[in-house]
This record gives C-alpha cells, sequence and structure tokens, in this order.
C-alpha cells in the first residue's frame, strides 16, 4: 500500500513531462512548417538547416576575431560576477531589512529607488563614469540583481512564523540563535525564489549592458550580427543566451531542493 503514493507521483511527473515534451515537438514543427513551406523568409526567421549551418560556421570560424565559445564565456563571466555579488549584497540587506526596523528604514529608500527604476536609465552614467568595458557591464548587472535580491529576503524574513521565534526565546535562546537557527532557515525559500527571479532579469539586462558598453559578448555578437542581417547568427546567439539563463536556473532549483528539502512540509 505504501508503494502507491509514490507511484501515482512517478505517474503524474511522466505525464508532466510528456505535456512539456508534446510543446516542445509543436513548437518545433510550427518553426518547420513556417520555414520549410515558405510562409516565412529566412531573413526573418531562419529555417534549422539555415540555423545549423550559422552554428557551425560560428563554431569553426568564430566572429569578429573570438570563437562563440568565448563571446559565451565572456557573457557568463559578466552575468556571474554582476548575480554573484548582487545576490549576496542583496541578501544580506534584505535580512537585515527584514529583521530589523532600523536597518530597514535606512535602507529602504536605496532599494525601492533601485527597485522600478529602468537599467538603461543609469548605464549611460555608468559609460561616463568608468568607461566602456567591462567595470559598468558588472556594476550594472549588480545594481540589476541587488534590490530583487534584498526584497526577496526581507519578504522573507517578515514571513516567518512569530510563534516560532517566540518559542525559541522562551527556550533561552540568544537574538543571534534566533535568527541564525530559526529565521534563516526560514527564509531560505525566499531568498532562492529571489535568486531565480534575479538571474532572469541579469540575463535581460546582459544583452543591453554588450550592446551598449561592449564589443564583446553574446549580446555584442546578436546586435553585430544584425546589422549585416545574419539573422542564423542573431537566433544562434539568442538561443545560446536562453540555454545558459536555463541551465543557471535549474542549477539554482537543484541546490533549493538540497539546502531547503523541508519547504513545503511545514
Amino acid at each position: 500500500m505504501s508503494m502507491r503514493p509514490a507511484l501515482g507521483s512517478a505517474w503524474r511527473a511522466l505525464g508532466e513531462r510528456r505535456v512539456t515534451a508534446l510543446s516542445l515537438l509543436v513548437l518545433v514543427l510550427a518553426w518547420i512548417g513556417a520555414t520549410e513551406g515558405g510562409l516565412v523568409d529566412d531573413l526573418f526567421l531562419p529555417g534549422p538547416a539555415s540555423l545549423w549551418s550559422g552554428f557551425l560556421d560560428l563554431v569553426e570560424n568564430g566572429y569578429k576575431s573570438r570563437t562563440i565559445w568565448e563571446h559565451a564565456a565572456l557573457s557568463l563571466e559578466r552575468v556571474l560576477a554582476g548575480f554573484v555579488t548582487g545576490a549576496v549584497a542583496g541578501t544580506l540587506v534584505g535580512l537585515g531589512m527584514g529583521y530589523n526596523r532600523k536597518i530597514e528604514a535606512f535602507f529602504s529608500p536605496l532599494v525601492e529607488f533601485f527597485r522600478p527604476l529602468p537599467q538603461l536609465a543609469y548605464l549611460v552614467l555608468l559609460i561616463v563614469w568608468f568607461g566602456i568595458g567591462e567595470t559598468p557591464q558588472i556594476i550594472l548587472l549588480f545594481l540589476t540583481a541587488f534590490p530583487v535580491s534584498a526584497i526577496a529576503a526581507m519578504d522573507g524574513v517578515k514571513s516567518v512564523s512569530v510563534l516560532r521565534m517566540q518559542a525559541a526565546r522562551s527556550m533561552g535562546a540568544s537574538e543571534w540563535q534566533v535568527f541564525r537557527y530559526v529565521v534563516f532557515p526560514s527564509a531560505l525559500h525566499e531568498i532562492f525564489t529571489g535568486a531565480r527571479l534575479a538571474i532572469g532579469v541579469v540575463y535581460a539586462t546582459l544583452i543591453a549592458a554588450e550592446i551598449i558598453a561592449g564589443s564583446t559578448g553574446l549580446g555584442w555578437v546578436i546586435l553585430d550580427a544584425g546589422r549585416f542581417l545574419r539573422s542564423d547568427y542573431v537566433f544562434v546567439g539568442i538561443l545560446m543566451i536562453g540555454v545558459m539563463g536555463l541551465v543557471l536556473d535549474r542549477l539554482l532549483l537543484t541546490f533549493e531542493h538540497r539546502i531547503v528539502h523541508w519547504a513545503g512540509r511545514d
């Protein structure tokens, strides 16, 4: 009898995978039908053969003196540098904001100012201050990840059950122990959710950063190839960015499941 719930869960997971595979199959068939059937010109949407040919060309010959893998590696380095520093700093600030009203009052104006502000609005200033290169791009990505992570961490702390904290204090726990063993573990789910949101926003901002302030990276390749109407190169760059973002998101989700394995079991 104990095997039935497990079998039911496995069957539901298999069913979800089938639906996902079906949606991907429909998308690919529509793509092939539109391009091979002559409904869409290769200039606007390259077909599978044209896309594969463009990918092989980029792999073999590279783009503007760099291989496509070098461009991808540079984009990934920028994303990780901006995301990791922004997410860590934002999480620390958010934890403090959620736990202490004075810290919240101090940092709240800064976080609330940057949160709705379009990144391109201050990218120009960063270029003026730091020049065109790696520094303004990484700072931009840092400022993109920072408010998202801070708000997620703050909300995670504020959602912690007051009864849990009171129970810990009644057993003689100090404020640091309450924070370390009750508040922080309870907020981890929200922190990881904020990190996943931040990595998505950072990747979206990466394109703008590389287009305006860079001369390498996948975002720059997409813009430069578009100037020469190389739609195949543009779509290869878009797909590579999408795959890299998906892989990073899956890694964060895997870490969350391993670290916050108790989530949803309250």
